[in-house]
C-alpha cells in the first residue's frame, strides 16, 4: 500500500512538473517570435516564427476546434498511468475524474491591454473616493502619470513598495488544472511591477495554445499602479469600484452573492466575499496609507505592531443566463433577476492587504483541478479562512505573552511587587486594558467572518438547489453529480475552518477571563 501511495504521488508531482514545463517552453516561444518579428522589415509579408520541436505537445494547429482540442492534455504512458493516481486530486478517487466532459469547456475570450491603454484609464476614469485613496499618489501626480514606462522596469526598493509584493496567476484549462503563469524571467531583466503587468494585461493571447477556461490572479501587496491596473482590465467583468470600498471601509466581513436582481448586469454574474480583520505587521512590512495601523512611533521591546488588514475574493461568470428568476421583494424595481451557468467561463480575483510574511502560497496549484468557477472561488476562500484563523492566533500568542507574568515572577519578590504596584507610567493597567479590548474586538471580526460564511453557503447552496446561487438545472446529470460530490468534499474542509475560528473565539474569551483577574 505504502508503494502505491508512493507511486501516486510521484505520478502527482510528475503531471505537476509536466504542466510547468510546458508552460514555460511556451513563453520562451513567444519570446523567440517577438525577438524574430523586431528583425523582420515592416514590408515583410510572410511571418517567421521559430519551429517547434516535433515531440513538443504544443504543435501550431489551425481553427478553433483543432486549438480547442490540442489545449487538453495529450495523453502518453505516464498521463494514463495517473487515471488512478489522483492526477484531478480534489476529491475521491474516480475514473470519472478524468472525463474532461465533467469540466468547463467553453474557454475565455482574449484580451489584450497596453500600457497606453492603462496611462488613459487613470487619467480619465471618474474614480470615487475609496479608488481615489487607493491610487492618491498616481492620479494626483501628473507627472507620475506621464512617466515612460507607466508601469517601472526598475529593480530594487521602490517608494511604493511594489517590490515587496506578490502574485500568482494562474491559467486553468479544459482539464480543470491551474498552471501557474511563471514570469520570473521579467522579475530578473526589468522588475516585479513589470511583470505582474504582463501576467494580468494578456488573456489566451496568440500563440498560446493551451487556452484557458479560467484565471485565478491573486495580487498581494499590490503597489497604487497596479491597483489602477487591475481596474483597467477587470473593470468590464467586475465592478473594481466595489472592491476598492470592501478594502477600505471598517465593516468587518461580509458576502455579496444574492445580486441576480441587481440593475448591474457584472453585479448578477459576480459574487465578492471581503474579509476583515487584524494582524502583526510583519519585518520589513509597511502598511498602506489607507489602513488603520499603529502609528506609535516611540516604541518598548514589548510593544505589539498590529494594523487592520483586508482582503476581497470575486469571482465572476462570463457566461450568459441560464434562469430568469422572479423578484419575491414588494418594493423592488425590478420585477425579474437572472442566475447564471456555473460553467460558463470564468475568472477569480483575490486582492490581499496584509502587512505581513503570512500568506499561504499553495492555496492553488497544478495538482488541484477545479470543475469550475464556484469551486475555485470557494478554495480560494478557504484558504482565506485557514489564514485569518492563522493571523488572529499569533495576535492571540503575543498579546498573552505581554499581559501574563514570566516565569521569574515564582522567584523574584521585586518583580511581584512591579505587578502588585503601578509604576509612574501605569504600564500594567495599559496593557491589561489594550489587551482585553483588542481580544474582545478580534472576536467581534471572528465572528462576522463566521456569519457571513454561514449564511451565505446555506445547505441550499451545498446542495446545488439555491434558486440564483449557482443553481444546477439538472441535479441528475454526471456533471452535476460529480460537481456536488466535490462540494460535499468542501463543505467538511469548511466546517472545520470554522471550528477552528470558534475555537480561537473560546481562546480569546478565556484570555479576557485572565486579564480581568490580573487586573483586579
Amino acid at each position: 500500500m505504502e508503494n502505491v501511495d508512493l507511486v501516486n504521488a510521484l505520478l502527482k508531482q510528475l503531471d505537476a512538473q509536466n504542466d510547468a514545463y510546458q508552460e514555460t517552453f511556451r513563453q520562451v516561444h513567444d519570446v523567440l517570435v517577438q525577438q524574430i518579428e523586431a528583425r523582420i522589415p515592416a514590408a515583410a509579408s510572410v511571418p517567421i516564427t521559430p519551429s517547434l520541436p516535433p515531440q513538443s505537445p504544443r504543435q501550431s494547429v489551425s481553427g478553433n476546434t483543432d486549438r480547442a482540442n490540442r489545449a487538453r492534455k495529450i495523453p502518453s504512458g505516464l498521463a494514463t498511468l495517473t487515471t488512478s493516481s489522483e492526477s484531478k486530486r480534489t476529491g475521491d478517487d474516480s475514473d470519472a475524474e478524468d472525463d474532461e466532459s465533467l469540466y468547463v469547456s467553453s474557454t475565455l475570450k482574449p484580451e489584450l491591454y497596453t500600457e497606453d491603454s492603462l496611462r488613459t484609464h487613470l487619467q480619465l476614469y471618474k474614480w470615487n473616493p475609496y479608488g481615489a485613496k487607493i491610487l492618491e499618489t498616481v492620479i494626483d501626480n501628473p507627472a507620475r502619470l506621464l512617466q515612460t514606462p507607466l508601469v517601472t522596469r526598475r529593480r530594487g526598493p521602490l517608494d511604493d513598495r511594489s517590490h515587496l509584493g506578490h502574485y500568482q496567476v494562474f491559467d486553468v484549462g479544459l482539464d480543470g488544472a491551474p498552471v501557474l503563469l511563471d514570469l520570473t524571467h521579467i522579475e530578473h531583466e526589468s522588475s516585479k511591477a513589470h511583470a505582474i503587468w504582463r501576467a494580468i494585461s494578456e488573456l489566451n493571447q496568440p500563440p498560446k495554445e493551451r487556452l484557458a477556461v479560467g484565471r485565478i490572479t491573486i495580487l498581494r501587496e499590490p503597489g497604487p499602479v497596479l491597483f489602477g491596473a487591475v481596474h483597467h482590465t477587470l473593470s468590464k467583468h467586475l465592478d473594481v469600484d466595489e472592491l476598492f470600498r470592501h478594502l477600505l471601509e471598517s465593516e468587518g466581513s461580509s458576502a455579496n452573492v444574492h445580486r441576480a436582481f441587481d440593475e448591474d448586469v457584472r453585479k448578477q454574474k459576480s459574487f465578492v466575499f471581503n474579509f476583515e480583520y487584524f494582524t502583526i505587521i510583519g519585518k520589513g512590512c509597511k502598511p498602506m496609507k489607507w489602513q488603520l495601523a499603529d502609528q506609535q512611533e516611540e516604541r518598548s521591546a514589548s510593544h505589539i505592531t498590529i494594523t487592520r488588514c483586508s482582503s476581497v475574493v470575486a469571482l465572476v461568470l462570463d457566461g450568459e443566463a441560464v434562469k430568469k428568476v422572479k423578484n419575491p421583494s414588494r418594493q423592488a424595481t425590478n420585477s425579474h433577476g437572472f442566475a447564471y451557468d456555473p460553467w460558463a467561463p470564468w475568472q477569480v480575483l483575490n486582492l490581499q492587504c496584509y502587512p505581513d510574511w503570512h500568506a499561504s502560497l499553495d492555496v492553488h496549484d497544478s495538482t488541484r483541478h477545479y470543475v469550475n468557477g464556484p469551486e475555485a472561488f470557494l478554495t480560494s476562500i478557504l484558504g482565506e479562512l485557514r489564514d485569518a484563523q492563522k493571523r488572529l492566533e499569533l495576535v492571540h500568542q503575543s498579546i498573552a505573552k505581554l499581559i501574563m507574568p514570566p516565569l521569574e515572577f515564582m522567584f523574584d519578590s521585586a518583580m511581584r511587587d512591579k505587578l502588585l504596584f503601578e509604576d509612574e507610567r501605569f504600564t500594567y493597567s495599559r496593557r491589561y486594558f489594550w489587551g482585553y479590548q483588542t481580544l474582545g474586538m478580534m472576536n467581534d471580526s471572528i465572528r462576522s467572518i463566521i456569519d457571513a460564511v454561514e449564511d451565505t453557503f446555506t445547505e441550499q447552496v451545498w446542495a446545488g438547489t439555491h434558486t440564483t446561487l449557482w443553481p444546477l438545472l439538472e441535479q441528475d446529470s454526471p456533471r452535476n453529480v460529480f460537481f456536488k460530490k466535490r462540494m460535499a468534499s468542501l463543505r467538511v474542509k469548511f466546517e472545520k475552518a470554522i471550528k477552528n475560528l470558534r475555537k480561537q473565539i473560546d481562546d480569546n474569551d478565556g484570555r479576557r477571563r485572565e486579564i480581568r483577574g490580573l487586573r483586579e
